[in-house]
């Protein structure tokens, strides 16, 4: 009788114990096939580390015999990129708190892991990915033509198609929320779209239709609060004072709205961003063109420490025109939600932001049209 009860008291110990562990800890167990590779990690990628909540046993694992573990601790659903030593980005997947497995052959930004035991990663592949398979099919096909050889129209077409696919998969996202507000995908591609392509009012609407569950998580309220900061700088709306450095170092507070032209471009830009640079040559052409009582610009780039010797010899190399600016620490972008360039605003007399992340030809259109004496 006494075995009986030790045993008993001993089952309930045990019990006690499970009981008391976190059970916000996630165990992510892997092989990769692939050759070279000697560590590997997780990040946020495309998605802003803002609206992460999660912790990481170590910043990277080691592969070894083609197996590695990657451990942390996350309260609910989280999306993430596999990243390795040699550079190979793998497709968005999610896990959960909770011990999950992956095989990998090779990484590719267009391929969504498969991760055994993770509900939310099977609704992203099995749910989800299916109503953006052939907008993501036509995508393809659209960024297959694009040669830098093109005429300009013909890029404008391209860029066009490009633009209406996106609007179209904004559309299906807005759906999908609408009809699964519970769904950490759903919240985590909005998430995804707002940092990627700025604030949209549509995106507000759709982050409302979440359930109050995702709303009041730590991603849910970032979220929510860095929308209504970067909803100043959607159209029609405005863009706040910047502290902002010129190339000697020196601060600034630039005021968007004490500008004397029409149109005033505002350039975000990178020394690193090769399409940036390139548009370089089409904005000079349009500022030459014109005084500036009719077009201005104002470019200012996100450059970190590391690069900004490297942006310096640009300008100096390039000598433009006009007024240059280092967002330093990117206390300003961060703000307008700008995580990638090239990011532009077109903004009127008053400052009023008329159009926003558009190609440098559509700007050449709206100049041209506004003033047809404007020769190139």
């Amino acid at each position: 009788m006494k075995i009986k009860k030790y045993k008993l008291l001993s089952l309930v110990f045990i019990l006690f114990l499970f009981s008391c562990k976190d059970n916000n800890e996630f165990t992510l167990n892997g092989i990769i096939k692939a050759n070279n590779i000697e560590s590997i990690a997780i990040a946020s990628g495309f998605i802003s580390s803002e609206f992460y909540q999660y912790e990481f046993a170590k910043d990277e694992s080691e592969i070894i015999n083609e197996n590695f573990i990657i451990e942390g601790k996350l309260k609910y659903p989280h999306p993430f990129y596999l990243i390795t030593n040699t550079g190979s980005i793998s497709g968005l997947f999610f896990l959960e708190d909770k011990v999950q497995s992956v095989k990998l052959d090779s990484l590719d930004l267009s391929v969504t892991p498969k991760i055994l035991n993770s509900i939310t990663n099977d609704e992203y592949l099995n749910k989800y990915l299916p109503l953006e398979e052939k907008l993501n099919n036509e995508d393809n096909e659209i960024k297959a033509r694009w040669n830098d050889s093109l005429s300009d129209s013909l890029k404008s077409v391209i860029r066009l198609g490009r633009k209406n696919i996106r609007e179209e998969k904004d559309k299906i996202l807005i759906k999908y929320i609408k009809d699964n507000p519970d769904s950490y995908v759903g919240m985590w591609l909005l998430a995804r779209n707002f940092t990627i392509y700025g604030y949209k009012d549509i995106y507000r609407s759709a982050f409302e239709n979440l359930s109050d569950k995702l709303k009041e998580t730590y991603s849910g309220i970032q979220i929510k609060s860095k929308m209504e900061i970067s909803s100043i700088s959607s159209i029609n709306g405005t863009l706040p004072e910047a502290v902002l450095i010129d190339y000697d170092g020196k601060e600034h507070a630039v005021t968007f709205n004490k500008f004397n032209s029409e149109y005033i471009l505002v350039d975000f830009w990178g020394s690193y961003c090769g399409p940036c640079i390139r548009d370089f040559p089409t904005i000079l052409k349009m500022y030459n063109s014109s005084n500036r009582k009719k077009f201005d610009v104002i470019a200012i780039s996100i450059d970190e420490k590391e690069t900004i010797k490297a942006w310096q010899k640009i300008i100096e190399k390039e000598n433009f025109p006009w007024s240059q600016y280092l967002d330093k620490e990117q206390m300003f972008s961060k703000k307008l939600m700008i995580n990638a360039v090239p990011a532009n605003f077109l903004l009127d007399s008053n400052g009023k932001i008329i159009m926003k992340n558009f190609s440098v030809e559509e700007l050449e259109e709206i100049l041209v049209l506004d003033n047809k004496n404007l020769k190139y």
